[in-house]
Order: C-alpha cells, then sequence, then structure tokens
C-alpha cells in the first residue's frame, strides 16, 4: 500500500558474458532498464507472429483437450504451420457456408429449378428481377418474354427470356443475380460444407493438446526478444558494457548473488532531486483492485503516494450509496458468485474480483440501513426493520450525510498530501485546506441547528480563518530573497485562494451521493406500485402484467443503479479526490524479466 522505494542501478559487466549476465538479470526481474543507447532490438518477429496466431485460435476453441505435453516427436514449427492452415481453411469454410446460406435465401422465391442446356433454349437465358407490388403497371410496356412465378407482401418474382441480359429501357428494374445452382444443389452443398466444418473442428479439439508447448514457446519467444532489446540499451566497449536502471531497495540482495558469480559489478545510488524514476505500487491482492483503477487513470509520481487503497474503500462505499438496495446487491452477489472461479485464474482478476466483493458487500449493508429490498421496505415489526436506520426520505440527514462523505474525502486527500510534503513548509498550506474544508462543514452544521446565527462568534470562524492564513502564506514554495519575492510569493497565495471556489464545488458534487441513490430506490418503489395496481386492474392476465413490469421495471434500474455507481463512483475518486490528494503524474515501472512460466522465478514486489 505505498510506493516502492528505489536505487539507480550502474551495472558493468564483461562483454564476453553479455548474454549471460543479461539472462540472469532478466531472471531477477526486477530491473527497469534505462536506454544508454540507440540500439534498440527489433520485437517484430514473423515466427512470433504466427505463434501469437495459433495459439489464440486454440485458446477460442469451445471445446479443448486436456492440457499436457503431447509425446509426438513433431517440430513446434509444423505444428504452427498445420494449425494455421486449419484456421485458414475453417474461415474460408465458414465464408463459403455463409455465401450459401445468402444464395439460398434469394433463390427460395424462385421455387426448385434446374437451368436447361442453352442450346435447348436457343440461345436464351433467363433473367430474374424483384418488381414492388406497386410496380406491376410497367410490366405492360415489357416487350421481353416475362412471367410472375411468385409474389409475397412486398414484391413480385419475375423470369424473363432473353439472348442477352435485358437494358434498363427494356425492363427498368435491377436484376437480381441467384447464381447457377438450383436449390436442392445448394442444399446438398450446405451438408457437404457442415460436414466440412465438422471435420475441421474436431482437428481443432485435437490440436488443443498443444496449447501448453505453445504457450511455452510464446513466452520463450517474448523472452528473447525482450533480451534482444536489453541488448540494444546498453553502452558497450571493446572489454566491457554498462547497464543502466532501477531497482527497488528489497530486491538488492538479488544483485549481490549475481556478482558472486558472474563477472559483474554494480553500483547503487539514492534517487536525487533532479532524477524522474518510475513508480512502483506495492499492492496485496486483497486490496489491489484500488491499483487497477489507480494504473488505468493516472499514476501518481515518485514522490506522491499511493491513494490505492483509499480509492478500494471509498469506492466501495460511494457505488452503495449509489445503488443503495440490499437486493439489488445480492443479485449483483450471484453473478459475482458464477464468475469467480473464472476471475480467480490472475491475478489481476484476483484484484478486480476483491474489489467486486467489497462493493457487494457495501452495498447489501448500505441497502440494509436505508431498509430497501428491490423497493420493499421490510414491516415494523420484522427482524429485517432493526437494520433500518436510514431514511433515505429525510431529505435534510441524507443531504449532511452525502457532503460529509464527501468533506471527508477531500480531507483525507489533504491529509496525504502534507505527510508527502511533511519536510517542506507546503505541508502548512495542506492543513490550512483541511481546516478550511474541515471546519465549513463544521459551521454549516452549526448553522442548520438554530434559527439565529452569528458567524463571527463561532470557533469554527477563527480556525477558518486560520486555515486560509496559512493558504495564504504557504502555497508557494518561492524562497523570500527580497521584497518583490516577498509580494509574488503572496500573490501566488492569492491565486492559491481561488481554489476555495473549487472546493466548494467538489464538496457539493458528492451531493449526486444522495440524488441518484433517491432516485435508485425511487425508482425501485414506483415500479412495485405501478405492477400491483397492473395486477389488480386487470382481471384476465393481471398476473402476466405483474411480472412484466416487475421483470423489466427492476431491469432497467438495475442496470441504471450499476452504471450510475460505477461512472459516478469513479468520478468521484479519480476527479475531485486526484485533484486534491495526488499532485504530479508518473510512469510505470516495467521490469524487465521472463514471461510466462518463468514468470515464478522474477521479483514479485506485490505483497500478499
Amino acid at each position: 500500500m505505498s510506493i516502492a522505494v528505489l536505487k539507480k542501478l550502474t551495472l558493468v559487466g564483461d562483454v564476453a558474458a553479455k548474454t549471460e549476465i543479461l539472462e540472469a538479470v532478466q531472471g531477477v526481474g526486477a530491473v527497469h532498464l534505462v536506454p544508454l543507447s540507440s540500439r534498440h532490438g527489433s520485437l517484430a518477429m514473423a515466427s512470433y507472429d504466427q505463434l501469437k496466431e495459433a495459439l489464440a485460435y486454440l485458446n477460442n476453441a469451445p471445446n479443448k483437450r486436456r492440457l499436457q505435453m503431447p509425446t509426438d516427436a513433431t517440430q513446434l514449427s509444423e505444428v504452427i504451420c498445420q494449425i494455421l492452415d486449419s484456421k485458414r481453411l475453417r474461415e474460408e469454410t465458414l465464408d463459403r457456408i455463409e455465401l450459401n446460406r445468402q444464395r439460398i435465401k434469394t433463390l427460395t422465391p424462385w421455387g426448385e429449378f434446374e437451368y436447361p442446356e442453352l442450346s435447348k433454349l436457343g440461345g436464351y437465358r433467363l433473367w430474374f428481377y424483384k418488381i414492388p407490388l406497386s410496380k406491376k403497371s410497367v410490366l405492360e410496356g415489357v416487350e421481353i418474354p416475362w412471367k410472375i412465378v411468385n409474389q409475397d407482401h412486398k414484391f413480385y418474382y419475375l423470369v424473363a427470356l432473353s439472348k442477352s441480359e435485358p437494358t434498363q429501357e427494356q425492363i427498368p428494374f435491377s436484376r437480381v443475380h441467384v447464381g447457377s445452382l438450383s436449390l436442392s444443389q445448394l442444399r446438398l452443398s450446405r451438408e457437404e460444407l457442415l460436414v466440412q466444418l465438422e471435420n475441421i473442428n474436431a482437428e481443432r479439439e485435437s490440436q488443443t493438446r498443444w496449447i501448453l508447448p505453445l504457450t511455452r514457446s510464446l513466452d520463450q519467444t517474448i523472452n528473447d526478444a525482450e533480451l534482444v532489446t536489453a541488448s540494444g540499451m546498453t553502452l558497450d566497449t571493446n572489454a566491457c558494457f554498462v547497464l543502466r536502471g532501477w531497482i527497488p531497495e528489497s530486491a538488492t540482495p538479488q544483485l549481490e548473488l549475481l556478482r558472486e558469480t558472474l563477472p559483474m559489478a554494480y553500483q547503487l545510488n539514492s534517487v536525487e532531486a533532479e532524477d524522474e524514476p518510475p513508480t512502483l505500487l506495492q499492492n496485496s491482492n486483497r486490496f489491489g483492485g484500488g491499483e487497477e483503477a489507480v494504473s488505468f487513470f493516472q499514476l501518481p509520481g515518485y514522490r506522491s503516494w499511493d491513494p490505492s487503497i483509499m480509492i478500494f474503500f471509498s469506492f466501495s462505499l460511494f457505488f452503495a450509496m449509489i445503488l443503495a438496495d440490499a437486493g439489488y446487491a445480492l443479485l449483483l452477489g450471484g453473478f459475482l458468485g458464477v464468475f469467480w472461479k473464472k476471475m480467480s485464474r490472475s491475478e489481476t482478476g484476483i484484484r478486480i474480483r476483491n474489489l467486486a466483493a467489497s462493493v457487494i458487500g457495501s452495498a447489501f449493508v448500505y441497502g440494509a440501513l436505508v431498509g430497501s429490498y428491490f423497493g420493499i421496505t421490510p414491516a415494523a415489526d420484522a427482524w429485517l426493520s432493526h437494520l433500518h436506520l436510514l431514511d433515505m426520505n429525510d431529505f435534510k440527514s441524507m443531504m449532511k450525510l452525502s457532503i460529509g462523505a464527501g468533506v471527508l474525502h477531500l480531507v483525507m486527500a489533504n491529509i496525504m498530501v502534507a505527510w508527502t510534503d511533511r519536510q517542506s513548509p507546503k505541508m502548512l498550506a495542506s492543513i490550512g485546506w483541511i481546516l478550511v474544508i474541515g471546519f465549513s462543514f463544521r459551521l454549516w452544521l452549526e448553522y442548520l441547528q438554530v434559527d439565529q446565527f452569528a458567524v463571527m462568534a463561532s470557533e469554527n470562524a477563527a480556525l477558518i480563518a486560520s486555515g486560509l492564513l496559512l493558504i495564504l502564506l504557504f502555497s508557494s514554495s518561492r524562497k523570500i530573497n527580497s521584497v518583490g519575492d516577498l509580494a509574488i510569493r503572496l500573490f501566488d497565495g492569492v491565486k492559491a485562494l481561488y481554489g476555495l471556489s473549487k472546493a466548494f464545488g467538489d464538496v457539493l458534487s458528492y451531493m449526486r451521493l444522495f440524488a441518484l441513490g433517491l432516485s435508485s430506490a425511487s425508482l425501485a418503489v414506483t415500479f412495485n406500485n405501478l405492477a400491483v395496481e397492473a395486477r389488480d386492474s386487470v382481471s384476465a392476465g393481471g398476473f402476466i402484467l405483474f411480472t412484466l413490469i416487475i421483470v423489466l421495471g427492476h431491469g432497467l434500474n438495475f442496470v441504471l443503479g450499476i452504471m450510475s455507481g460505477v461512472i459516478h463512483g469513479l468520478r468521484l475518486n479519480l476527479l475531485e479526490f486526484y485533484n486534491w490528494g495526488v499532485k504530479g503524474e508518473g510512469y510505470p515501472f516495467k521490469a524487465f524479466k521472463n514471461q510466462g512460466q518463468y514468470a515464478g522465478r522474477s521479483f514479485n514486489t506485490r505483497k500478499e
């Protein structure tokens, strides 16, 4: 739940053992390389692209064999060629099946027939047209022999007889191309194509036994390509090479093991003020879902702080307040249970799964607190009524709760900024914002409790004034060496005070928690009432109307609740909160490491 402390690594090795040393560093899997040369290796390998294509084709197969290492004495290159040939043949077969289906659909209105030989018709040919029903009168002027063989609610299906294709003047309609095969021939061809597709699918299922060796081969291909790229990033001389990078402080003991066995030496230096190291977040999988959101939106700078766990819990709370229904939360829990095992197959999946579990759990607890179960409030004598502690219709209390959540969120953001700047006087500016935001909220609560309120008599006003003074004096880091510097610094403080309107607007943004939660709960109640009225007002079919309104109404409200919870929950975290709490943007730490089954040997910075 922090940003890893990095060290600047300078490694010098014997150029004769360069490949061996780079492979060892890759095995450590903890170094973010910094290029010292423009000799970048190419990752574009034809074999890699073919291997990836073949593996994707097998992984997408609906039926797979058990993963194993086949004993066939076959080169993987030959297997890849066979798989890709099967893939292309399957695509061609699917295209032919679709073309056949279209031909059958086009030809069906004209019925079953076969073309006679051209000599038997004296050189005449058959030409096919679809004529709109409203245009039949046009046919009276057509001199070419024709006959209507069928019609439906939109068209007449016409066959004309002519040695050459009729011109637009002779038949003023677009010709239909029906092909040279009859319906029976097309249907026979379709059966043959479907049998061919079944054989290809059976072959594909058989080829899935190669998934495991192909995956390992793909990993090794990527590793080799990464090794080539890393080799091009070093600075080489006739005797030695130099590698530069960043490494987590906790991984440095592994370098000492390499130094003892390989012809290399290294130096570690602390991060200096002019350095811009990458950001490596360290979060356990339990709370790592917040890191996934942070990494997707904006990675904090190295000298900032990790907001992952804060976003993990605040997003859970905000989603719960917007969904505002325990019944919907149970339904979401059912969906999560269905996909639980599937989401547990990867580290990212586990993190998102745990975030989803936290979100759903919070939504159920909050839904129980507001007493909403699919829009139904438990009766006063029911045991669930003891959990009903919040009244969604008490606008004043719910507004206090929503704005209070926003104030707490922004105060926490400024606390973390103050901690980050604890060795700088700018920390006092963050403390000033904490005083202004926190005690303004307290002042507002006092104002709501009395009829006549003297603002200046309240102790909150003095604390707010103190906060404004701290913002004015310490928002700038400009050093004061003259009266002019002091004036400019004060001007910077005045500009910082313009953030008061921003603070006011951001706090009010959290009122959407109450507004969206109230709309979700109100819609649920409305659909329930509509369903009951429809059931009672219709003697025959009332239950069907009741069911349709319940299913469709709650289905719509459920989807809207999820969308609102995700969109606005993330917005409040990644816009309002981020603007106050995260200063600067970083770039991700990309470890030079082995992929796939080799990843287990690499350094893992994430705590379990």
